[in-house]
């Protein structure tokens, strides 16, 4: 699978360029890049949500929430053939935000898409775009 460095619009509104500058923001720049939203407006969902429900913006809760409310669909993880979970690198969908073990990734239009490559991570819960509307879906709206 194709890899793409992306830091999901974060550019816009902070430094990117050093390693110092890295955020641990791997939930708000997935759903921004997967969704298409601007990373800022997903920050400050992400934060207002987090703060209703009583947990961090970047926690498992908040975002299962608010993917939800966009209307994606969760899934548990794909099986390998042979067994096992399906690595990032193989994942059979063009679009999907990706939960792997402490990090959350993206596939947009059948590109892997990240701050760095974690293809070789192995595919926990992952979410699907709603169907039958273009709001919310992966690719669509990238303006990054």
């Amino acid at each position: 699978r194709q890899f793409k460095k992306d830091h999901g619009g974060r550019e816009k509104y902070f430094p990117v360029q050093y390693k110092k500058d890295l955020a641990e923001d791997c939930v708000i720049r997935a759903i921004a890049i997967g969704t298409g939203q601007d990373y800022m407006k997903v920050w400050n969902d992400l934060f207002a949500l987090g703060t209703k429900l009583g947990h961090l913006p970047n926690s498992d809760m908040t975002s299962q929430n608010y993917l939800e409310g966009l209307g994606w669909t969760r899934h548990r993880f794909l099986k390998a053939p042979g067994g096992g979970k399906i690595q990032v690198r193989e994942f059979p969908l063009s679009d999907a935000i990706i939960r792997t073990c402490r990090h959350m990734t993206v596939i947009a239009g059948g590109i892997h898409r990240d701050t760095w490559n974690c293809g070789h991570s192995k595919a926990n819960t992952y979410w699907t775009p709603p169907h039958n509307t273009n709001q919310g879906r992966p690719g669509l709206g990238d303006n990054h």
